[in-house]
């Protein structure tokens, strides 16, 4: 409850938040005030599911759920499944400034620039390290709900920078660093993958290659292929972007794993290896699905670092992982496995100065639980 003082005086930063008497702040209602909730491609990058997802409740909410007294309307299934990046079943993304659906273009993080609108200047390192800095290093006012959306770009480049350390602040326009990360257990992030580009502004003299798996890509790729002949989801690369001069000249490129539903060990199998694994809102210890992400990093010394919601559960994955690893040693002579996986490990979980603003609204928790709230080494390396 320590930190309770610390998120709500982030969140009153921005003019439009607004604190409910539990503490809690409605992300759908400030979505709504802003006329951008909603589902589908109409909706731009703020294009959610709608109702509750599996993300936003205790395992007690979702189960009262199915209780008929709960009320027969949250309990219809959808007229039409949503589909996650079902923007990239077309041809070609909609204009960055178009896919905000804001009213006032000075609100936007704008890709393209202008005399009027010019591009940021390259960031010193370390220069943009809160939500105060990123705003005035990007020209925006605080009235921009940018954060709304932006904390999972920013909070990826959190991840790199200051959790994982993987990246060069030596790099040059002649000795350019290349990085490829695996971005594991992606979701609703199909829906705005350009602004992952805000990364190839942030890091200078940088070429970062994303590569997104989950089974929603898997299943956005499955059925472009299938149905949708020439779409982006086809595409090898998915969105690509480079900084101007100016800002470094960094670039982005994502890619989308579709050869399997989840990350396994088989994608290292294929010579497909990472400089680096990032989740975000990950529950790393409450899904099965972790576990070869967890012991193959381990093993192969890959940086791994996530975002989680709170920090009472970060804290007890913390205490888990060295009995989850040490579970995993072989029974047969692999000493270097075997040391991979008795290695003692720093898990402390730290506050992710780019999380989003405002407290969930689950009712049933008071200890600070916000979206990309904190964020954890898995494994760390020594560059």
């Amino acid at each position: 409850m320590g930190h309770v003082p610390y998120f709500q005086s982030e969140a009153h930063k921005f003019p439009w938040a607004r604190i409910e008497w539990d503490g809690s702040c409605s992300h759908d209602l400030l979505k709504a005030r802003m006329g951008v909730l909603g589902s589908g491609i109409d909706f731009g990058y703020w294009s959610v599911p709608g109702g509750m997802r599996s993300h936003d409740g205790t395992s007690s909410i979702l189960a009262t759920m199915k209780d008929p007294a709960f009320g027969q309307a949250m309990r219809k299934p959808r007229k039409k499944p949503y589909t996650q990046g079902e923007v990239m079943l077309r041809k070609e993304w909609p204009k960055h400034i178009d896919a905000w659906k804001l009213k006032d273009e000075k609100d936007v993080p704008r890709l393209s620039f202008t005399k009027e609108f010019p591009p940021p200047k390259q960031p010193k390192y370390g220069e943009v390290k809160d939500w105060e800095s990123w705003y005035a290093w990007r020209g925006l006012e605080l009235k921009s709900p940018a954060a709304l959306l932006m904390d999972y770009p920013l909070s990826v480049y959190h991840l790199l920078t200051k959790i994982l350390d993987v990246v060069n602040p030596e790099s040059t326009p002649s000795k350019r660093q290349t990085l490829r990360v695996h971005y594991i257990g992606v979701e609703l992030e199909l829906d705005f993958l350009p602004l992952f580009s805000e990364l190839s502004l942030l890091l200078p003299n940088t070429d970062l290659t994303l590569v997104f798996f989950g089974k929603v890509v898997h299943d956005l790729v499955k059925m472009a292929r299938k149905r949708y002949p020439g779409s982006l989801a086809t595409k090898d690369t998915v969105w690509s972007y480079t900084a101007p001069k100016e800002t470094g000249g960094g670039s982005i490129s994502i890619k989308l794993w579709a050869e399997a539903e989840m990350w396994t060990r088989a994608v290292l199998d294929v010579g497909e290896y990472p400089d680096a694994i990032v989740a975000i809102n990950a529950g790393l210890c409450a899904y099965e699905s972790w576990s070869d992400p967890i012991y193959i990093s381990a093993v192969a010394d890959i940086p791994f670092a996530i975002t989680e919601y709170a920090e009472q559960s970060t804290d007890l994955c913390a205490a888990m992982l060295p009995h989850i690893l040490r579970s995993r040693i072989p029974s047969t002579i692999d000493l270097r496995a075997a040391k991979a996986l008795s290695k003692s490990r720093s898990y402390q979980a730290t506050i992710n100065p780019f999380h989003r603003p405002g407290q969930r609204a689950i009712p049933f928790f008071r200890v600070p639980n916000v979206y990309n709230g904190f964020a954890m080494p898995v494994v760390t390396t020594t560059r």
